[in-house]
């Protein structure tokens, strides 16, 4: 999965071309959301595909449309933004970064998380409008009646996510696959997608 920068850069670049939503707390704190599914599941990631929209992993706008037909606040655009921004992201490394893998195939997690959480947070320093955004995301409302996860769970993940870019980064090794390039290409790179898919609704 893409982390927390990404998924804002990627939410604030969309919204860019869609000015109801680029000054919105509850867009951005949508952005973020999907992963709330951590604070009920912690490091289970089993259903994580299906708090994903079924896109936690490859594409299929389908569900972002349906969700979106029925679920249209600005907090439930961002969060089908964030669900079309994963379902780019995964491919696209597997494509492009196969020294993420071990020699069997399997994705080397060390690697993957140290160069994602290290450059999460460079850009994240390096990017006031990010800093800007979670002041946003501070002050959003949160849903009291959304049909996945509860008011309680987007909350608590809010409060994680706000403490953990205010604190150190966990790892520390220069990237040597997920740089700051690669992440700011994917970015610029997954907007046409996310537009075609809210286009069909």
């Amino acid at each position: 999965m893409a982390l927390t920068m990404v998924h804002l850069l990627v939410a604030d670049r969309w919204a860019a071309g869609h000015g109801e939503y680029s000054q919105s707390p509850e867009f951005y704190y949508g952005a973020i959301s999907p992963d709330a599914i951590h604070i009920r599941d912690g490091g289970d990631k089993s259903r994580k595909d299906e708090f994903h929209l079924r896109n936690w992993r490859s594409p299929h706008p389908e569900h972002v449309i349906d969700y979106w037909r029925r679920h249209f606040t600005p907090f439930d655009v961002g969060y089908g933004v964030h669900v079309l921004t994963d379902c780019q992201w995964v491919p696209r490394y597997t494509r492009r970064l196969p020294g993420l893998f071990k020699p069997e195939g399997g994705l080397n997690v060390e690697r993957y998380y140290n160069d994602t959480f290290v450059t999460d947070f460079a850009l994240y320093r390096k990017t006031p409008r990010l800093e800007q955004i979670l002041k946003l995301i501070g002050t959003a409302r949160t849903p009291a009646d959304h049909p996945l996860l509860t008011a309680n769970e987007f909350a608590q993940w809010r409060d994680v996510i706000l403490k953990t870019y205010r604190g150190e980064c966990p790892r520390h090794d220069p990237p040597t696959q997920v740089d700051e390039v690669y992440v700011l290409e994917f970015v610029k790179d997954s907007i046409a997608f996310i537009d075609e898919v809210f286009a069909g609704i």
